[in-house]
């Protein structure tokens, strides 16, 4: 699809759908720690609110746009689409501008002199320049009255059907927060929130476990019939796990549960650590065991390893650890078996003995991780490279046979 053709396409709608959870959860943090249980919603009471006691305090309109070209002029559809939504709902409810913040968040950029600029937070004005939702309305008011834009005709009746005391209290409580991150951006933006939470360095992580956290949570909400909210504590809740978990001691097991493709799985065929498993007569689910435990050791420890969390030495310490465990449990089997046959039954069955102990009881830990997984996967990138093996004859048996691992 070319690039004129995509601009038409589902891709700024799906955009927008992300940017509004992935702003959901940006803007939660403020209210971490606030002492007030807060619970936030996506599409329920608008496009993301904020409610205390079941009751809204803060409704928030999203505009996003991809190539961030949007201008908030007077007659913008950005601004009509939104003031439409919310005139409708305060013909409904009176009440709803003197108890909630009417927010609308955008990447697009509101022009000096314009309603929208006149609109934005108290906090957004230098010296000397200030809100002014009276004068905003008066521009507003005469767009709707003089305006011939069809396509918004309905928005202009809705804001007009307010009395003008009413337009007045509606744009009192709107605040107009432009020029906003994308939504690739809002991880920079998230990464920023998060560092009094992070050790050095371990920022981006804690985004990505916090998020890792987040859209499973939205997706249960979005889908709940009626739609439900997410409490502000349970996000408190997590943010101090990953807090504990990202000490500088601590180590985050991302791969502990992963499963390979069957692609994977084939493809470890061709690996030592397989051959040798072959060699001493072992098959079936405890080969296919093998292969995940492998893949699972191996993904994890290249992840840490990439991004800083863990030094070369410290691996390196730690498989010459699993070697000095295996190594006299070895040599103990070689002893008993001086004159064995390669294909002896009984070097084969004592050769699994070693790697029976390797399954259930092997156990180091790695700082502040003792994880199967890590342990038995381990053995086997060892395997791999006929660092250690299973049976008496493994370097003669496997060194020939190629490896990609």
């Amino acid at each position: 699809m070319g690039r004129e053709e995509n601009r038409f396409g589902a891709a700024p709608s799906a955009a927008g759908y992300l940017y509004q959870a992935r702003l959901a959860l940006f803007l939660c943090i403020p209210h971490v720690n606030s002492g007030v249980e807060v619970e936030v919603s996506v599409e329920r009471l608008d496009d993301v609110s904020f409610e205390k006691d079941g009751s809204p305090f803060e409704l928030l309109q999203t505009k996003h746009h991809i190539d961030r070209v949007a201008s908030l002029s007077d007659a913008s559809p950005d601004i009509w689409k939104t003031l439409r939504v919310w005139a409708e709902a305060s013909a409904d409810d009176p009440s709803l501008p003197s108890r909630a913040k009417l927010v609308l968040v955008t990447t697009g950029e509101a022009p000096l002199g314009s309603a929208a600029a006149l609109l934005r937070p108290r906090q957004a004005y230098e010296a000397g320049t200030k809100r002014n939702p009276k004068l905003a309305k008066e521009i507003l008011t005469a767009v709707a009255e003089t305006s011939e834009n069809k396509s918004l005709r309905s928005a202009f009746t809705a804001f007009l059907a307010l009395s003008d005391a009413m337009r007045s209290s509606l744009l009192s409580a709107v605040e107009v927060v432009d020029r906003q991150p994308l939504l690739t951006d809002l991880g920079v933006e998230l990464e920023h929130a998060l560092r009094l939470v992070a050790p050095a360095g371990k920022v981006a992580l804690a985004r990505e476990m916090l998020e890792g956290w987040w859209w499973p949570r939205i997706c249960e909400v979005l889908m709940a019939n009626p739609s439900d909210t997410i409490p502000v504590g349970a996000l408190e809740a997590k943010l101090d796990d990953i807090r504990e978990l990202l000490k500088r001691d601590a180590l985050v097991a991302d791969f502990e549960h992963a499963e390979p493709s069957d692609t994977e799985i084939a493809e470890y065929d061709g690996f030592r650590f397989v051959k040798q498993l072959h060699v001493i007569g072992l098959g079936g689910n405890r080969l296919r065991f093998a292969k995940r435990d492998y893949y699972r050791a191996f993904v994890q420890r290249s992840k840490w390893t990439r991004e800083h969390v863990v030094l070369d030495e410290e691996l390196e310490k730690f498989e010459q650890r699993l070697v000095e465990e295996w190594e006299p449990r070895f040599v103990a089997m070689c002893d008993s078996h001086p004159g064995s046959e390669s294909n002896d039954s009984k070097l084969k069955q004592d050769a699994q003995e070693i790697y029976y102990w390797v399954e259930t009881e092997a156990r180091l830990p790695f700082r502040s991780i003792t994880a199967k997984f890590l342990n038995v996967g381990s053995y086997h990138i060892l395997a791999n490279d006929l660092r250690i093996g299973w049976h008496r004859d493994f370097l003669s048996l496997c060194r020939e046979e190629s490896s990609d691992g």
